[in-house]
């Protein structure tokens, strides 16, 4: 009995950390990938009013930004979609700082999702070949093709790429319509979590844990936000259903500092606000173009700070 509670309040202690772990942007201003303008837009995290243009149209040759990411040293770093590389600016002024995964390398192409792990590295969707690539997260080498292409049946990774409560890592497989799950160590193929042979989920795009500890899936098909058990990948909900808020092909989604669930509508250039309980439409956070926001893919609460 005692090994067992043991056992237990150790798993619990694991799933606080990770969760910790992975919502680092907690109290912050909101930053939105701006993908047609190559920017990266800060908005009020209580008012959705623009502050700025963090990162300006094409600093660092930033063309078509794909995913944003807080890294350890507090600086962003942000996928070029068009020119295959990483860039990273500064944390506290958005100023560009240098490439730091260079073009093409490892086979990066058309980036678009990235995050750091658990173990500090830098990880990639590399769209166009079908794979997650991994990289030094203190110097944007190479280190190896994390997921190779296609494992698993892996087909066009883009705005879904997350480490569970688990410790595993989950990716969207955009063309197969299912959530697959990957050895967070080690990147061996685990299983279709959620697999592509339900009719609830089409073309899935961005993931997130939830405070719930269950994995929340935006959707380009009629029901733009599935709810998943977390332990067992079973459908719990159509958590936002079709025109709610008029939501249209929603790519990435977070929770934000105030409990509830923020999705980008991709369609018609807007940030949409959720209750993050019962998924009911709150309001248009960032109404559509603000500050020539446009067809927006990627979502992030920061603090400016770092180096």
């Amino acid at each position: 009995m005692h090994s067992r509670t043991l056992r237990s309040g150790i798993s619990t202690l694991l799933f606080v950390a990770l969760s910790l772990w992975a919502v680092p942007e907690a109290f912050a201003d909101l930053l939105i990938g701006s993908n047609r303008t190559n920017s990266i837009l800060r908005f009020d995290e209580n008012t959705g009013q623009l502050i700025d243009a963090f990162i300006p149209n094409g600093s660092g040759g930033l063309t078509r930004s794909g995913g944003v990411a807080l890294g350890p040293d507090g600086n962003l770093y942000v996928s070029s979609n068009m020119t295959n590389n990483v860039l990273r600016y500064s944390g506290a002024t958005g100023d560009f700082i240098d490439e730091f995964v260079a073009a093409g390398s490892g086979g990066l192409a058309k980036p678009s999702a990235l995050i750091f792990g658990p173990d500090g590295s830098l990880y990639v969707n590399s769209q166009a070949n079908n794979s997650v690539l991994r990289y030094d997260g203190a110097t944007g080498a190479f280190i190896d093709a994390f997921v190779p292409s296609g494992s698993g049946g892996l087909t066009q990774p883009s705005a879904g790429l997350v480490f569970g409560p688990d410790g595993n890592l989950y990716v969207n497989s955009h063309m197969t319509n299912s959530v697959l799950r990957y050895d967070g160590t080690t990147g061996e193929f685990i299983d279709a979590f959620v697999p592509g042979d339900t009719k609830e989920l089409t073309q899935p795009a961005g993931l997130t844990f939830g405070p719930d500890g269950n994995l929340y899936v935006a959707s380009h098909g009629p029901n733009p936000v599935l709810q998943y058990c977390g332990a067992t990948g079973q459908l719990l909900s159509i958590f936002v259903p079709a025109d709610s808020g008029m939501i249209r092909n929603p790519t990435s989604l977070r929770f934000g500092p105030d409990g509830n669930l923020y999705v980008n509508s991709r369609a018609n250039s807007r940030v949409l606000r959720f209750d993050g309980t019962t998924g009911d439409f709150i309001d248009t956070f960032v109404e559509q173009g603000t500050g020539g926001l446009s067809a927006p893919n990627s979502m992030l609460f920061f603090t400016p700070g770092g180096n």
